[in-house]
């Protein structure tokens, strides 16, 4: 035993450091989301104190990448025409039936659809297409987000993973998750024609995005001056909405595809959406009073991540203008939704990690890890068709569980 101790004592830091790495490939091959998970509350916490390093936050996001990718890819289709995921599998079908040239002869949204063409071309119409999917436009998010500011990808993910419109966004409204990256450059881009050109992709990708990147386009060219005409087309979208609610619904008289949309999101079954409203209505009143309750910047790198924070807030803005745009039209408003909880998630974010750190970045950095994984566990609790029918067994998959059915 002696010897054994003495032995043991020998060992210096690159031995330790050895073991370390080979328990770390253990336990992420029997336990993937576990070791993904901790790490990612490890960092979120750390970050109070200290500004964790690249090579951590690298395999944090390579470990959300191999990690939630199953989770969202084998959920379940149900047989409903509402549902996105049996919708996406009959239009890979079509386009390699039908040819993808005469498929995208009436087809905007170009970039999205051509990216499910190449998704099932590679993996055929099935669950490996949608993984692709997830790697792809999952990846092209933490990238951006690396790009321009990574100690804040921690606590983003946390919020992110934590939120309903995570699984929403990547289990079921695809072509969203695929025009996320491209709205988030175009509000970080620093010249106006970077954010026109991102715009257009964002726009082929899903039309819809338009509704919330034109009025900020419009404001990188027009300054505060972009204000009145967003509120005059607010009021104006209202009005028409609720004196005459039937007056989009005879939108265009061809059978074009946008005609088509509008008129399908225009006429479909009204519902309530009064919780959503009032968690929307309290995300924008926080989000713009921790703006002005900000302190001045004390670095360069703060006074960059404020300035960046400040673009996602201006955005915040005008998404939320949209909401009340559309509040009359239930389904409309849900895809703006998400839109507008995202940037908000990543502008809570951002004002996180520019906060000097303390007692009170600490406390902070506890209440989203406390709400990250209550938020996890209520969602894994209600969405019954991810991970084909039991997200709970998600939990303690191996890795070789989680990929056994894209093999």
């Amino acid at each position: 035993m002696r010897a054994i101790l003495s032995g043991t004592a020998k060992w210096n830091a690159r031995d330790y450091f050895g073991l370390a790495t080979v328990l770390a490939i253990v336990m992420a091959a029997a336990y993937p989301f576990g070791l993904f998970y901790s790490c990612l509350l490890f960092l979120g916490l750390a970050g109070s104190v200290q500004r964790p390093s690249r090579l951590s936050v690298l395999l944090l996001c390579i470990g959300a990448v191999v990690a939630l990718g199953p989770l969202v890819a084998l959920k379940l289709p149900i047989e409903d025409g509402g549902n996105d995921k049996l919708q996406y599998l009959e239009f890979m079908r079509t386009m390699h039936a039908s040819g993808i040239e005469q498929y995208m002869a009436r087809q905007p949204e170009f970039l999205s659809f051509a990216s499910l063409y190449i998704a099932s071309t590679l993996g055929g119409s099935t669950d490996l297409a949608f993984l692709l999917i997830f790697i792809a436009s999952f990846s092209a998010l933490l990238i951006v987000i690396w790009r321009e500011r990574y100690e804040a990808i921690p606590v983003f993910l946390i919020l992110l993973i934590s939120s309903s419109s995570f699984f929403v966004t990547y289990g079921n409204v695809i072509r969203q998750a695929m025009a996320f990256p491209f709205m988030f450059l175009m509000i970080f881009a620093r010249t106006r024609t970077k954010s026109v050109l991102f715009t257009v992709l964002a726009g082929i990708t899903h039309i819809p995005s338009l509704i919330v990147c034109l009025p900020y386009l419009l404001y990188r060219y027009m300054g505060k001056h972009a204000i009145w005409p967003a509120l005059t087309a607010t009021g104006c979208v209202l009005l028409v909405s609720k004196a005459s609610p039937g007056l989009l619904a005879s939108f265009g008289s061809d059978d074009s595809y946008l005609s088509t949309k509008v008129n399908l999101y225009s006429t479909w079954d009204t519902y309530s959406i009064v919780g959503v409203a009032t968690l929307a209505a309290a995300i924008f009143l926080l989000a713009n009073i921790l703006w002005w309750r900000k302190r001045s910047a004390e670095s360069l790198a703060v006074a960059g991540t404020q300035r960046v924070a400040q673009c996602c807030l201006i955005m915040l803005n005008f998404a939320a203008l949209a909401l009340i745009a559309t509040y009359a039209f239930p389904k409309v408003f849900e895809r703006i939704y998400i839109y507008f909880f995202v940037v908000a998630l990543m502008y809570m974010s951002l004002m996180v990690v520019q906060t000097r750190r303390g007692l009170t970045r600490t406390l902070v950095s506890f209440a989203i890890v406390a709400y990250g994984i209550y938020g996890l566990a209520k969602n894994l609790d209600i969405q019954p068709l991810l991970y084909r029918g039991d997200p709970v067994g998600f939990l303690t998959s191996g890795i070789f569980d989680l990929y056994y059915p894209f093999l």
